[in-house]
């Protein structure tokens, strides 16, 4: 069967390191890897660039099957400097370069943040479903607003899209707090996660789902909804912060 040829945006990154250390050494995909910061020590095609340049962009999706997209333009002004271009204006112009491409389907690295002011409202948070969209911030607001991009990719061109909210991911299976414990998603789910997401060929085009790992015992659920991984991708996490590494956080009874 021939391997499905896969871009990486922003794959220097912990979540895009995570993703194609172990493809490859899975032999899974055909990768591209891209970043405006050095790649080191992979076998892939790596190229260096910048998203913002959208001749480049349509350049490597030339010839790609899916796009997983994780880079994201940190900024502090937000657009308030003449002919700065934003992270969603980034984000759609890479859609529109992979749609023209033939690009039929994108994976999109988006946050909790989307939802974030549900912490705000109540203790603990309110739950965070994928229909959700109350940001705590620029953060938040413009990744939900790529989710919307990707809605109409769907309608408009018969693509297929599925956004990614990510809980924390630190790299690591170790939790740095309380919070962690809920939201924390673990390189090894991680890497389960977006490869059921790359390789998800079924009914629905248009999917959002928040990522962490299991984290939940029955008394203590997490607060961010994983039921569209579990129920469309077939995600099934292997990891539990809540059962392996809350008690450190608690105070002793």
């Amino acid at each position: 069967m021939k391997q499905q040829r896969v871009l990486i945006t922003g794959a220097a990154g912990k979540v895009g390191s995570a993703l194609w250390q172990a493809w490859e050494k899975q032999d899974t995909y055909a990768l591209t890897l891209m970043d405006i910061n050095p790649i080191v020590g992979s076998s892939s095609r790596v190229v260096q660039a910048d998203i913002r340049d959208y001749t480049e962009m349509k350049k490597l999706c030339q010839d790609q099957d899916v796009l997983v997209h994780l880079a994201y333009i940190r900024q502090d002004s937000l657009g308030k400097v003449p002919g700065e271009v934003s992270d969603i204006g980034a984000s759609m112009n890479l859609f529109e370069a992979a749609r023209e491409q033939g690009i039929q389907k994108i994976i999109y690295a988006s946050t909790n943040h989307v939802s974030g002011w549900n912490e705000r409202l109540n203790s603990p948070p309110r739950f965070s479903t994928a229909d959700q969209f109350r940001p705590d911030g620029w953060y938040g607001a413009m990744k939900g607003m790529a989710e919307i991009a990707g809605r109409y990719l769907v309608d408009g061109h018969d693509m297929r899209f599925i956004s990614i909210r990510i809980g924390t991911f630190n790299g690591t299976s170790e939790p740095s707090d309380v919070r962690h414990c809920s939201t924390l998603l673990t390189p090894r789910d991680c890497v389960q996660l977006f490869g059921l997401a790359v390789d998800y060929d079924g009914p629905v085009k248009y999917l959002i789902t928040y990522g962490r790992s299991a984290n939940s015992d029955g008394y203590q659920q997490s607060f961010l909804d994983i039921s569209g991984a579990v129920e469309v991708l077939g995600y099934q996490p292997q990891d539990n912060l809540v059962k392996t590494h809350l008690h450190k956080f608690l105070p002793e009874s």
